[in-house]
């Protein structure tokens, strides 16, 4: 990538000329940076912004650790790679004392295998949290002048503005972003905590950046036995990736198969007597059980499994029918 500041405005006499959209000058769409291993589908693309949602203390912070650590390692982390090798991260941590984005930092590093004591150069961090709110923007935005990321990770974006609830502040903030992304031509990440009774994201900023975001990715807190987190991308002006999830073993996120609920759970027989009208090979019941469950494909694998183990449905030879259809 080019180490320059990227301006696509033209130089015109009138200035709303340099919003013009002309046929003859091919515009490439935004380049993919990370991508789910499994689905081959973009989670984070250049030029936009995305979002990571949830509760407090849900494990956001520990995704976008997961995050920086595959866009970071050319062989990628928790099922999602890079689109190719070399990419840079910024990391700007606005609300945790220096020594927790240190650990952040080298969370990362112990994932990716590299030494905890001498920094990655592809891979910066600032703490901004004793800055004003003015300083932090300065300081993000000289940092992004000076090392050219492709991925700026925004631990906190409440923390650049006064009142998250102020119509005028959450359209500026969110068109700063947006500038930002587009004059840098990278991709941005950041983090926002949503209400308590609604799971919106939080203020008039949550609902400015779910409007103008790529990806809004819901982080929460769940348990089949075991403590995980569920991912789910929830907006997408593409197609969205497979839920996903992840769990915390000794302070380090590792990608997580949640077990398939109970048949007491589980309606197993009415949803495999709907996909099974008639026999389908595997893939084609797959696609049923997605489009009848809203799941995502490794949970509608896994629910072919369990119905299988649980004797409701039968394979033969590749083709798949519901027990109560077998004529004997």
């Amino acid at each position: 990538m080019s180490e320059t500041v990227l301006d696509y405005r033209k130089t015109v006499t009138n200035a709303w000329e340099a919003a013009k959209i002309d046929l003859s000058q091919q515009i490439e769409p935004p380049e993919a940076i990370l991508t789910q291993i499994e689905t081959n589908i973009p989670l984070i693309y250049r030029r936009g912004i995305h979002i990571v949602s949830g509760r407090q203390k849900t494990g956001k912070t520990y995704l976008n650790t997961m995050i920086m650590a595959a866009i970071l390692n050319p062989c990628g982390f928790g099922g999602f790679e890079p689109s190719k090798i070399g990419l840079k991260v910024l990391f700007a941590d606005t609300e945790q004392d220096r020594s927790d984005t240190q650990a952040v930092m080298a969370r990362v590093h112990r994932l990716n295998e590299w030494s905890t004591v001498t920094n990655y150069e592809r891979f910066v961090g600032l703490n901004l949290r004793e800055y004003s709110v003015e300083d932090r923007i300065k300081l993000i935005e000289q940092s992004l002048k000076d090392t050219m990321p492709d991925v700026l990770i925004l631990d906190g974006i409440v923390d650049l503005c006064l009142d998250f609830n102020s119509l005028e502040e959450s359209h500026k903030l969110t068109t700063m972003l947006m500038q930002w992304a587009s004059r840098y031509n990278c991709a941005i990440v950041t983090a926002l905590h949503v209400n308590k009774g609604n799971d919106e994201l939080r203020g008039h900023l949550g609902a400015f950046l779910a409007q103008k975001g790529e990806v809004v990715v819901r982080v929460s807190k769940e348990n089949d036995g075991m403590n995980y987190m569920s991912c789910k991308v929830i907006e997408s002006r593409h197609r969205p990736i497979d839920d996903f999830a992840f769990r915390i073993v000794e302070g380090m996120p590792e990608a997580y198969e949640p077990e398939i609920s109970t048949k007491a759970t589980v309606n197993y027989e009415s949803i495999f007597e709907a996909a099974l009208k008639q026999p389908l090979r595997y893939g084609e019941l797959v696609g049923e059980i997605v489009k009848i469950t809203g799941k995502s494909i490794p949970t509608s694998k896994r629910y072919i499994d369990a119905a299988t183990n649980l004797g409701i449905i039968e394979n033969k030879n590749g083709i798949y029918e519901c027990k109560n259809n077998l004529p004997f």
